[in-house]
């Protein structure tokens, strides 16, 4: 039987892969870095500050528009031409004003930005290692030195390595215009390490937060040991650090998320909703639902 000749093809009749116009930046860098303008993608600044709040820095270039932003407890007015550097673990919630909003927003791990660099060189000790937040209102030439840093960011950031060299540029002028911090705020290494295991019991949501004994145990001191250090170190007592700890993560889960109250009370480790509205409302001043309806109507 005569075997059939094996079929031949010309190159032309091979799947040729087409090239994407608009390549997707890498995976990469939206776990590191996410940067969109405020007037295109303004309804997802919420969903990134949810999901990154924790590890991620914000950064805010307001080119118009602006607004009442509050920060923990403090509210700060932010001005057109302004740039405004919030670090982790702060409950951010905001009232626009009215007409335009332009500008940048950018979201950055400190592993983005500290990557090759020395410690001295690093993040934390460029912002002092616990500036509550950084705000700067601009002169027109301030802000264009700015504003072209930013765009440069913006249209880098599917590649790494230039996007980490712009926003090292952008956030160079920051050391100048950094908030003063109080002596008081420098910390030990044991109350470094008390807030850090507070800020795991958060993330948690398992383990209770609030009876300063566990904290106490797990750091080889007696509750009144810990709030000693805590009270040299800060100013306050270990019980109104740890307060004021559940209390911002509280603000920022009634604020940018829409979980019930119940189901907060359930993360914070309260024994019910009753309980954790009493202590919301000696911590803060207010019921949390009448603390989250000052937000409903913001954009």
């Amino acid at each position: 039987m005569e075997t059939p000749a094996l079929p031949t093809f010309g190159f032309d009749a091979y799947p040729q892969t087409a090239e994407l116009l608009h390549p997707k930046p890498p995976t990469e860098a939206l776990e590191q870095l996410v940067v969109y303008r405020r007037e295109e993608r303004f309804a997802t600044c919420r969903q990134h500050i949810e999901l990154h709040r924790r590890a991620f820095y914000k950064l805010s270039l307001i080119a118009e528009g602006g607004g009442d932003f509050t920060l923990d407890s403090e509210v700060v007015a932010v001005a057109p031409r302004s740039i405004l550097l919030v670090p982790p673990g702060t409950a951010l919630s905001w009232r626009l004003h009215e007409g335009p909003q332009t500008g940048l927003y950018c979201f950055f791990s400190p592993d983005f930005y500290n990557a090759g660099l020395l410690p001295g060189y690093q993040l934390g000790a460029m912002l002092a290692g616990g500036a509550p937040y950084v705000y700067h209102a601009a002169s027109p030439a301030e802000y264009a030195t700015l504003a072209q840093s930013g765009e440069q960011l913006y249209a880098q950031q599917a590649h790494l390595e230039k996007a980490r060299h712009h926003l090292r540029l952008l956030l160079a002028d920051v050391r100048e215009w950094e908030r003063p911090i109080a002596s008081a705020t420098a910390q030990t290494p044991v109350v470094q390490q008390f807030l850090q295991l507070i800020a795991v019991r958060l993330a948690a949501a398992t383990e209770p937060v609030l009876t300063l004994d566990a904290y106490a145990a797990d750091l080889c001191l007696t509750p009144k040991q810990l709030s000693a250090l805590c009270r040299q170190a800060t100013g306050q007592s270990a019980a109104n650090l740890l307060k004021e700890k559940v209390a911002t993560e509280a603000r920022v889960l009634l604020t940018g998320t829409q979980l019930p109250i119940s189901d907060i009370a359930y993360r914070l480790t309260f024994y019910d909703a009753a309980h954790f509205s009493r202590w919301f409302r000696q911590a803060v001043g207010q019921a949390p639902s009448a603390y989250r309806a000052q937000f409903t109507t913001y954009k």
